[in-house]
Order: C-alpha cells, then structure tokens, then sequence
C-alpha cells in the first residue's frame, strides 16, 4: 500500500518544486516499477534534521525534496522531512543558549502539504529568536515558501532563488494500454465522479481536469499570500515561476543581500 500511497503523492497531489527535482523522483519511481531495482523496505524512515551550533547559532539544513513526512521509497529520493523539521525547531526555540538560526537550504522545493505548517513554525520562532533563511545553490518553489517566512533572506553571489509556483501532474497511460491491447472500464457508484480519478489506463474527465485546477489554483493564492505578506515590495516579476540570479534576487525583492559564505553570514550573527 506505500507504493500506491506514493503514486498518489507523485502524480495527483499539488507541487511547489521545479521540473527537475520532480523528475528525479519520477525515475527512481520508475526505475522501481520496472526492474524492481530495490524494495521499499531496504529504507528506514528519514532522522530528524540536525542542527549545528556556531557560538549562539544554530544551522539547519534544510536539503533535497522536501516532504510533510518521509520513508522507505522518498527516503531513496533524498527526501527531507518537513515533520521532524519542526521537531527541531522545537528544540532550538527551548534553548535559551541560542539567539539566532540560519536555515541552510539547499532544494528544488517538494510538496505543498506540510510547507504551510512549517512555514508557520519558522515565523513563530522568529518571536524568540533571529531566523535567516541562507542559500548557496537554490532555494526553489517550497524551499522558498519555508525561507520567505524568516526575518532576511541571503544567497550567495552564485545561487538562485525563485520558482514561485504550484503544479500537479497526471500521468494519462491510456493510449499505452490501448497499444498492448487493454481497455480500462471503471464502474461507479451514484454521483462518485472523481472517485477513481487517476486509475492507470484512464484519461481525466473535464470535472476531474476542473477539480485539479481548481485545487493548484487553491494553493497558488496560498503560496503567493504568504510570499507577498512576507517580502514587503516584492515584485510581480518575481512571481511568474521563473529561477533568479544573486543580482535579480536582491533587486526583485527575494533577498535582503548576497553573502558568499555561510562561514561570513555565522560570524556577522555572533558579532
């Protein structure tokens, strides 16, 4: 049942990450489905993010896909799990030895359930203690919907920050069915319209392509929301899902300033 719950995840939940990291996960689900290159129960559920200290600040990493929970097959995916996240951040704000975080990220983005949340715990923190979100390769769709919650932004001179966005992806194998012979009947009960929306060997009807919109559009004004209420003076160019550059980052409004180490942005906090 993890394979079909993972199935799901992958191809009919809502997604604030770039094409490429989705992709990565896609092949290894592939990879899996064909050849059965491994099983899924060769992966022990994910550990809770560490966090290191550097006199009065604390680093977490935040790297790779992020998930609301991950294990087994997302694990394998290089997943990071936004649950035992928040757990950390929980420890962090009981410690009255540390004054300020810097979240460390390094991701493409992942799923848009779990993000809010999350995003909602960095910005309680931030009541007690300095949070700076900090990259110095890419903090993308959901990487940035988590870093647009901490009090500044910084990249290095070299890293990238945007792809504000959400997207859902179905995989429509009806016409591969076809070709091997197979016609997929589904028989439904009452009024049960999207049940079985998403069935392999079945293409989307047009309530189940509006009910899927409908759901991204949802969390599109919700990821905007929270961007736009976070980063005062953003502008409307740096919403369209396009990546930016250090320089168009800072001037758009995504970040406070470059800093081209995380070594230079640790000693600026324990001044």
């Amino acid at each position: 049942m993890r394979l079909a719950r993972i199935l799901d995840l992958v191809y009919n939940k809502p997604w604030a990450i770039t094409p490429e990291s989705h992709k990565v996960i896609r092949d290894i689900l592939a990879n899996y489905i064909s050849q059965k290159a491994f099983s899924l129960d060769d992966f022990s559920a994910d550990e809770s993010p560490a966090y290191e200290i550097a006199g009065t600040t604390a680093i977490v990493s935040i790297e790779g896909i992020i998930l609301n929970k991950c294990s087994g097959l997302e694990a394998a995916c290089g997943a990071f799990s936004l649950e035992t996240f928040k757990q950390t951040l929980g420890d962090i704000s009981a410690s009255d030895d540390i004054q300020s975080v810097i979240l460390n990220i390094s991701s493409g983005g992942g799923t848009v359930t779990g993000t809010p949340e999350a995003g909602q715990a960095i910005k309680a923190l931030g009541k007690s203690k300095t949070v700076i979100a900090y990259t110095d390769s890419l903090a993308a769709s959901a990487a940035y919907w988590l870093a647009c919650n901490a009090s500044r932004v910084f990249l290095s001179q070299s890293a990238e920050l945007g792809s504000i966005g959400v997207y859902s992806c179905f995989l429509d194998e009806s016409q591969a069915f076809a070709q091997d012979g197979v016609k997929v009947e589904v028989f439904k009960g009452g009024n049960s319209k999207f049940k079985a929306m998403g069935l392999p060997g079945t293409s989307l009807t047009d309530d189940q392509k509006a009910y899927l919109q409908e759901s991204v559009d949802k969390c599109y004004a919700q990821f905007l929301s929270v961007v736009t209420a976070n980063r005062k003076g953003i502008s409307h160019d740096a919403l369209s899902g396009k990546m930016f550059d250090s320089a168009d980052s800072v001037k758009l409004g995504l970040a406070d300033g470059v800093i081209n180490s995380l070594d230079n942005l640790i000693g600026y906090l324990n001044q």
